[in-house]
């Protein structure tokens, strides 16, 4: 994998779409190219159309299949979006990425779509283990209904940030009721020690996943380790984000963006890889 610093270092590594190929190509096939139709190894390439032919005479590309897949945007491109994307802590709008790249509104969101869909692969399968915070959240979300004592549009979004590993999910819920919050954390929570939480009624009950220790917020932030301020800071941020990067966010899209901050924010001390973490889920 590249350990790619600076947005200096990734226009120079992908400069040209050749160098992009390149990359991709020793990503996608480590052992040698493979034919994506009849797994051969006995593939011959063509040098004219940048295209690999099979023996069962399937001509493909490095991109066949992959969320680049036929599209009229140029790799290097798809990697500055990419690498722009992992390394904005609070997201990039794609009216942004519109001015950097040189492209349409409509080709930017186009990109941007399809690189949450990357990222929310990455996350598929990615449990929260040892002691775990658990918090939920309202979140301003066009198109969304009000809840609790919001009158805005709105959606809840439970959030899961692991103290020993540093991962965090964030789940966007249908109601903020306890069988919600109980399928979420069964399909997320791996081997759980211990579980913070507040003292709301819904997270009662949580002791059936692991010791389960709360903090009353009406006397403190925290007390005798028992917070959730690793999830309160994940919710700032990602917040901040909406309010200043994004401005409106619909609720059709929102788990999209949620992951996108998730992947980030889980993979924050890895910030060199976080590039090529996405092509490989691409």
């Amino acid at each position: 994998m590249l350990k790619i610093t600076s947005l200096v270092e990734a226009r120079k590594e992908f400069a040209t779409q050749e160098q992009c190929e390149r990359h991709l190509a020793a990503m996608r096939w480590p052992d040698g190219v493979t034919c994506p139709r009849c797994g051969s190894k006995d593939a011959t390439y063509m040098e004219t159309s940048r295209k690999w032919q099979c023996k069962c005479r399937y001509q493909f590309s490095v991109t066949a299949g992959t969320v680049f897949h036929r599209t009229h945007i140029d790799l290097p491109r798809w990697m500055m979006a990419l690498w722009l994307m992992c390394h904005s802590p609070k997201g990039i709008s794609s009216k942004q990425l519109q001015r950097e790249l040189g492209v349409t509104y409509k080709t930017a969101w186009y990109m941007t779509r399809r690189i949450r869909r990357a990222i929310q692969r990455n996350l598929d399968g990615m449990i929260v283990e040892g002691d775990v915070e658990i918090d939920e959240a309202v979140v301003k979300a066009d198109g969304g209904r009000a809840t609790g004592n919001v009158t805005y549009p709105a959606k809840d979004v439970l959030g899961i940030a692991s103290r020993t590993h540093g991962t965090l999910r964030m789940v966007m819920l249908e109601r903020l009721t306890r069988s919600e919050i109980d399928r979420v954390c069964t399909t997320n929570f791996g081997l759980v020690k211990n579980i913070y939480s507040d003292e709301a009624r819904r997270f009662k009950f949580l002791s059936k996943f692991g010791l389960h220790r709360t903090v009353n917020h009406w006397l403190y932030y925290a007390k005798d380790g028992v917070h959730v301020n690793h999830v309160e800071n994940a919710w700032s941020l990602f917040k901040r984000g909406l309010v200043g990067v994004y401005h409106h966010v619909s609720a059709k899209y929102l788990q999209e963006y949620l992951d996108e901050f998730a992947f980030r924010r889980s993979n924050r001390s890895e910030r060199q890889k976080l590039v090529d973490l996405v092509l490989a889920s691409c």
